[in-house]
């Protein structure tokens, strides 16, 4: 793993937008953008964006908050909104298109593995524990992410914080882009239900409900479960080896529990792990590209 030299380059800048601030405004201009060009209904998701962007512009000139809680918060609020982005996909996805591709992606499952692995996975594996330990995996998703913020800050300082929380909305928005234009619904709305050993644990009956509660149809293809959480994961670890290890058995059966469980297709997973992969990448330049500065410096330890 690379870990980020200290001193100077950890402290983060004292006012002016962050490089968070310009990746969640482009997300937003670019949304907005599409929404508005769709007419009708669109045309108040445009709106909303629109505001959103004027009320983004005053508040990333602001002061960077000397408060710990507040300037933890100022450099993760991209990623609290992810939920809210979340929602209206639903919407946003059937502006352009009536439908879901969801027999394009199967097909591209089948040239690439051979089967339809959400389906096969849990007939070959009928096991009550493998089952549950998986579902733990893919609930481990609503912690994990801001784990890996806090272990940061709390290791690293603002900085380290801003370059997880930026990778993983990264990760987040070119997923949420991808459904806006790809809708694809996602094997449980086209397969049967698990049913039998694997479905009779507390945890698969916790995700699935939590799921028919929360889901916006149309958000399979790639899986930001799996590009969020291994972006997170590999940002993190980026700083702290410590944070690296001990998230990483439940990035792992994230990554499973998200097939297995038949909420993606295993292409989903695939594509995820290298949206999180270009993240990871990418981040250090493109960081450095949006402050006008050099790219955050690492060494191999």
């Amino acid at each position: 793993m690379a870990e980020a030299v200290g001193g100077p380059a950890e402290r983060a800048p004292a006012a002016g937008p962050l490089a968070v601030d310009y990746l969640l405004a482009a997300y937003l201009a670019a949304t907005g953008v599409l929404a508005a060009l769709s007419g009708g209904g669109g045309a108040v998701v445009a709106v909303v964006h629109g505001v959103a962007l004027a009320v983004l512009s005053r508040l990333a000139r602001l002061p960077l908050p000397s408060g710990a809680v507040l300037q933890f918060f100022r450099m993760v609020y991209p990623l609290a909104l992810t939920p809210l982005l979340y929602l209206e996909l639903a919407t946003l996805n059937q502006l352009h298109v009536t439908g879901y591709f969801d027999q394009v992606v199967q097909n591209w499952e089948e040239w690439l593995f051979g089967v339809q692995l959400s389906v096969v996975a849990a007939e070959r594996f009928r096991l009550l524990w493998l089952s549950e330990m998986l579902h733990l995996g893919y609930f481990s998703y609503y912690f994990l992410i801001p784990a890996a913020c806090i272990g940061a800050y709390v290791v690293r300082g603002p900085r380290a914080l801003e370059r997880v929380a930026f990778t993983t909305a990264l990760a987040f928005f070119v997923c949420y882009l991808c459904f806006a234009v790809f809708p694809v619904a996602g094997p449980r709305y086209d397969f049967p239900t698990i049913t039998g050993p694997p479905s009779d644990g507390f945890l698969f009956a916790l995700v699935h409900q939590i799921l028919e509660g929360g889901s916006s149809k149309g958000t399979a293809f790639p899986s930001s479960h799996v590009a969020a959480t291994v972006s997170a994961w590999l940002a993190a670890g980026r700083e702290t080896r410590r944070v690296f290890w001990i998230m990483a058995p439940f990035a792992v059966s994230l990554t499973v529990g998200t097939v297995y469980g038949r909420f993606h297709y295993g292409i989903d997973a695939t594509a995820g792990l290298l949206i999180a992969a270009a993240a990871f990448a990418v981040t250090p330049w493109l960081m450095g590209r949006l402050e006008d500065g050099p790219a955050d410096v690492v060494r191999v330890g």
